[in-house]
């Protein structure tokens, strides 16, 4: 800092020094110009040095600590931030972690035609709240919403004995839902609090049997039907081998759904086992393939019946198609769940895991089979397409009542502009059916547009 100071100090004696020279204009002219290209030219060289030794100071503190002890003590502190080890991150001064701040900004304007739908489904399409019994009054509707939009935190830290250490957090406006008369303040709610330490990692995060980088891109914020969509607290460890293969073990929060009785309303169960979750996933140039699979409890509502053990198998992957276009690919999933229901997205809200029969004291566990398939098609590197199409079905027991959820089909095809990498423009149409255990059916249509930014 003193030698800046007395280099700035001998540049301007000497510019002063040519001022009252009695020389020509011309030439007092030429030399200042020159004197200032010379102190611009040192100004660089100073932040060159300033840059390498901050890349000095990072590097030794990103080290393990019989590297950093050789290297004598840590350099003076530097005045600036740094740029984090991280893709857009930045160094927290004073420490070696890198944080990084993230979300997007999601703008969404809905018009549905027929089958009303149950409280709270108006902002997503959840075909299995399609009404087929026609009790509710009116069809179209319109909305218009920013509930999507998100925020979250991520703190990295490149070096811990056990591997690298990430803390992430993040949160959207999908919780509660607000006043339309006036405010439209809808709640604030969680949707990822972990803590991951090389293979480990604890906290809530997307379920070990979901596999997010295979779900259909859609601006419906629900997605297809036959999809596993579940973020819950887990813990989980998972190895890694050569050649892109990796196998994952966890132990997950547990979420029985049990019916006693026809009619009677879909319940929580005890909840006393934890769900055992495994999957086997193989990357490579291709894309990717997922296999999964998962044993639940579920406990009886009381003493006349007895607990229930499920299972449930899935198949994702992605798969590139470079025949048909650089970036062209498939996506896709199918899942079989015996007791499991909560694991296909359909069925998770509206079919209980396990029925009781209250007259036989009897219990059945719901077989379901749910998937989707989705194509992406990008006619430029800046316009892209998709199209999903989902299929659940329920193989429902003689005791459940006519009104029970059966069968669904969704069906989605999307136009998506981004005429920058971080903006989308999209316009969406959608199409779901519903049908009951006694035949009952019930349709809608959706047109959507989105405006997102993500930073």
């Amino acid at each position: 800092m003193v030698r800046r100071i007395e280099g700035a100090g001998c540049a301007a004696m000497l510019v002063c020094g040519v001022l009252c020279w009695g020389a020509t204009p011309s030439r007092a002219q030429d030399r200042t110009e020159r004197l200032e290209r010379l102190i611009l030219e040192q100004q660089k060289q100073l932040d060159a040095l300033r840059r390498e030794v901050g890349g000095l100071k990072a590097a030794r503190r990103t080290a393990p600590p019989q590297v950093a002890a050789k290297a004598g003590p840590a350099p003076a502190e530097t005045p600036y931030v740094l740029k984090g080890g991280v893709p857009l991150s930045w160094r927290l001064p004073g420490t070696d972690i890198d944080i990084k701040i993230g979300g997007k900004v999601k703008a969404d304007a809905i018009g549905r035609i027929g089958g009303n739908q149950s409280a709270g489904a108006e902002d997503l399409f959840a075909v299995a709240a399609i009404d087929t019994r026609r009790t509710r009054f009116g069809d179209d509707a319109v909305r218009i919403h920013g509930r999507e939009s998100r925020f979250n935190l991520e703190l990295t830290k490149s070096w811990t004995p056990l591997g690298r250490a990430r803390g992430f957090i993040e949160g959207d406006f999908f919780g509660g839902g607000g006043n339309e008369i006036a405010s439209n303040s809808d709640s604030f709610r969680l949707r990822h609090a972990l803590i991951e330490i090389g293979p480990l990692l604890a906290g809530q995060w997307w379920s070990t049997f979901s596999d997010p980088s295979a779900y259909g891109e859609t601006l419906d914020f629900q997605g297809a039907g036959g999809q596993t969509f579940i973020r819950q607290g887990l813990v989980r460890y998972e190895h890694k081998f050569a050649g892109g293969l990796s196998a994952a073990l966890a132990v997950e929060n547990p979420e029985g759904r049990v019916q006693f009785g026809p009619g009677a309303a879909v319940t929580s169960s005890r909840d006393t086992f934890p769900d055992i979750v495994g999957r086997v996933r193989y990357q490579g140039g291709f894309g990717h393939l997922q296999a999964a699979a998962v044993v639940t409890r579920t406990n009886a509502p009381n003493a006349l019946a007895s607990d229930e053990t499920g299972y449930a198998g899935t198949i994702t992957g992605r798969v590139n198609l470079p025949v048909l276009g650089a970036k062209d690919n498939i996506r896709f999933q199918a899942t079989y769940a015996h007791g499991a229901t909560r694991f296909i997205q359909e069925t998770a809200g509206v079919s209980p895991s396990v029925f009781y029969d209250p007259a036989t004291r009897q219990a059945e566990a719901q077989k379901t089979f749910g998937g989707y398939v989705a194509f992406q098609h990008w006619w430029t590197n800046e316009l892209r397409s998709n199209l999903v199409y989902s299929y659940v079905r329920s193989d429902l027991p003689r005791f459940a009542a006519a009104t029970t959820f059966k069968h669904s089909q969704y069906g989605a095809a999307n136009l998506i502009w981004s005429p920058v990498p971080e903006l989308d423009l999209g316009v969406e149409l959608l199409y779901g059916l519903r049908e009951d255990k006694d035949g009952a059916t019930g349709t809608q249509t959706r047109l959507q547009s989105s405006v997102t930014y993500r930073f």
